[in-house]
């Protein structure tokens, strides 16, 4: 995604939020994406693989005999 298809989704997203035009641009944009920034950060660190026991990941099977 480039940086203008970003902010252009992101705009598109606070308008759709009910937000006006004039409340978007009168924002403190760079701290908005700062903050939007740290929370791709987040949702990608969850997405990282980490150590788990079998059943963690396999958890609603049975053994079958």
């Amino acid at each position: 995604m480039t940086l203008h298809d970003f902010i252009m989704d992101t705009y598109n997203s606070l308008l759709e939020g009910g937000w006006r035009m004039s409340e978007i641009d009168s924002m403190d944009m760079l701290g908005f994406l700062s903050v939007r920034a740290w929370n791709a950060r987040k949702e990608k660190k969850k997405k990282e693989p980490r150590r788990a026991y079998i059943d963690e990941v396999w958890g609603n099977l049975s053994p079958t005999v």
